[in-house]
């Protein structure tokens, strides 16, 4: 707009003032100076910026810079002059610096094969400022006025050196990212912390060394993109530290016994899980960095039915059971009372709860210390019950075996029954030889004999003679009419034994046991000879009677003539193979059938081999 259609519309904006009545002209002068004033300079900048914009339609705006050369209010011909003016200078020789933090890669432009783009470059400073929105244009004005319109220079790369630069520092530059990984080791948790990776945007770099704000040296930034692993920190973070706080060492403690657990130990307690991450369980990746074609997290849980099993092994370990009154038996057959103890017994279902709760949770110093809830444990059989019953006690069954003289399975024997002597068996309590047994080591004073393995003799078995004992326990027992659990006939018949009614055992897999299925208490105590075991068994009498059949035998089998000889016969020496059956039959005080069992026993043929032959005769 001109300033005479300035001067014109403000005459005739006055003229219509002018032509209101006198008071709505005084109501309304303030506001409508409110109104005008934006209108006038909206009006003014519209007229202003046609006018330039067609003044400069073929030339730039004034003070237009391209990388640093002055080409404003020129035309294209003398823009391009200017430009080809400036690059006069060695402009192949200008060095170029890729920067990544301390690490620089330099070539010069030529090496690059990087020289200007006149036309582009022209055509960019022609259009700087005439398009967009109009406030967008004003804004472009304003900046070229000032000074601050420098336009990067516009380049073009001939050949593939400039490539090429880009790949080799790619190859210095990126880093491939690695995915964590948790894993369950022989030390305990082992762990590969996961890398975020970075790779070179290569297209992105090639248009900043592309786009130059100097036509002078100069240093670029090289452009990076983060690569993310398949399992990134925030699908391992919280799953690692949860591991790492199960297998913090541990000390369970309970008065003044306690027990410590090792990282190792404490692993086996997890199950550790690799999962596929679904939409929203993990943190976005930023949009400008590169994401795998899938995402993964650990599951780090404990696992519920070790935890269970393993409480139960610390609870056996920590328990101190109270000890039932017994009586002691002198060889003139008087008894004694040796008075109950209180124990401790650990509260199983509280400890593994404070097991779920408190392993995943991290640990204050460098061990775990867990105090096990515990409670009283009353012995089943009081002092003041043995006092009681010690008037209607007696000796209701003894039952003797013996063996040949050697000093090993004397050891074992006599070892193994002194485990047994003194025990109370309560009313419905069941009896297990190897739970009451303890272990059979050198250390508690065990040695090795022979045993049967797989029907024949081993004479390097420590404990061997164990059999003996729980034989000659069963014959006791089984004479009183209480319920058999359990029972196994050896590999072979043994003629020291009542046949078919032997009880062989072999850890693990083949116990003897027992239940009293009576209202009283059952005491067992053993003597034991330099060839000979006896088993007395104490009670209240039952009133019970017990009929033992003959044994039934059939199948007998003699050992073949190519049969193995077994070392614990001589030669010459047989027995034959058969089956057993032997029938007991338990009656109660009325004569009512209580019990009927039919203890059925496989034997298989065993021999020392045949005799020498006789030389032959002259």
């Amino acid at each position: 707009m001109s300033e005479a259609s300035l001067g014109e519309a403000r005459t005739k904006m006055a003229v219509i003032a002018r032509s209101e009545p006198r008071e709505l002209r005084s109501a309304r002068r303030f506001p409508r100076k409110l109104i005008l004033t934006p209108l006038i300079f909206v009006a003014v900048a519209l007229g202003a910026g046609a006018s330039a914009q067609q003044a400069f339609a073929t030339r730039a705006l004034p003070g237009v810079m391209v990388g640093g050369v002055a080409v404003g209010s020129l035309e294209r011909d003398a823009i391009r002059e200017q430009l080809a003016q400036q690059l006069a200078e060695p402009w192949a020789n200008a060095s170029v610096v890729l920067v990544d933090g301390r690490q620089t890669w330099r070539a010069s432009n030529g090496q690059l094969g990087i020289a200007p783009d006149l036309e582009q470059a022209t055509t960019d400073a022609l259009a700087y400022g005439k398009s967009g929105k109009i406030i967008d244009r004003l804004g472009a004005w304003f900046d070229a006025v000032r000074g601050e319109a420098n336009l990067p220079f516009a380049m073009r790369a001939q050949g593939t050196a400039l490539d090429s630069w880009v790949t080799q520092v790619s190859h210095d530059v990126d880093r491939t990212p690695v995915s964590g990984e948790i894993r369950v080791g022989t030390k305990g948790v082992e762990a590969t912390q996961p890398v975020l990776g970075r790779s070179v945007d290569r297209t992105e770099t090639i248009a900043a060394l592309l786009s130059a704000d100097s036509l002078g040296d100069r240093e670029v930034a090289l452009r990076l993109r983060t690569t993310y692993p398949e399992l990134d920190a925030s699908g391992f973070d919280e799953a690692y530290a949860r591991a790492v706080a199960v297998t913090t060492p541990l000390t369970v403690h309970v008065e003044d016994r306690s027990w410590d657990e090792s990282e190792a130990g404490l692993a086996t307690l997890l199950h550790v899980e690799r999962v596929l991450a679904k939409p929203g369980d993990l943190p976005a990746i930023p949009a400008e960095a590169i994401a795998p074609t899938a995402r993964y997290r650990y599951a780090v849980t404990l696992d519920g039915e070790r935890i269970a099993s393993w409480t139960t092994a610390l609870a056996n370990l920590l328990d101190h059971p109270g000890k039932s009154a017994r009586y002691i038996v002198s060889s003139e057959g008087a008894l004694s009372v040796v008075a109950s103890e209180s124990g401790v017994r650990i509260d199983q279902e509280k400890l593994n709860a404070l097991f779920l709760d408190q392993l995943t949770t991290p640990a204050l110093g460098g061990t775990r210390q867990i105090a096990a809830p515990a409670a009283v444990d009353i012995p089943a059989f009081t002092t003041q019950q043995a006092n009681d019953l010690a008037p209607k006690i007696s000796r209701t069954s003894t039952f003797t075996t013996s063996y040949p003289p050697s000093a090993a399975r004397h050891a074992n024997i006599s070892m193994g029954a002194s485990q047994f002597d003194g025990v109370v068996i309560m009313p419905g309590e069941t009896f297990s030889f190897w739970d009451l047994l303890g272990p059979v080591t050198v250390e508690r004073g065990y040695a090795y004999a022979g045993a049967i393995i797989n029907n024949r003799s081993d004479e390097s078995v420590i404990g061997g003679g164990l059999c003996q004992v729980s034989t000659t326990i069963f014959n006791a027992i089984s004479r009183q009419g209480y319920e058999v659990v359990e029972r196994h006939a050896h590999g072979y018949y043994i003629d020291r034994y009542p046949i078919g009614y032997d009880a062989a055992v072999f850890s693990p897999g083949v116990d003897f046991k027992w239940r009293n299925d009576t209202a009283n208490p059952v005491f067992i105590y053993s003597w034991s000879g330099a060839t000979s075991l006896t088993i007395d068994v104490w009670g209240i009498p039952t009133g019970r009677t017990v009929a033992i059949s003959d044994p039934v035998q059939r199948n007998f089998v003699h050992p073949a003539a190519d049969q193995l000889a077994d070392p614990a016969f001589p030669a010459g020496v047989s027995v034959d193979g058969r089956d057993v059956w032997r029938t007991r039959t338990v009656y109660d005080a009325s004569g009512a059938i209580i019990h009927q069992d039919t203890f059925a026993s496989h034997y298989a043929p065993v021999w020392g081999g045949p005799l020498p032959s006789k030389p032959a005769q002259p």
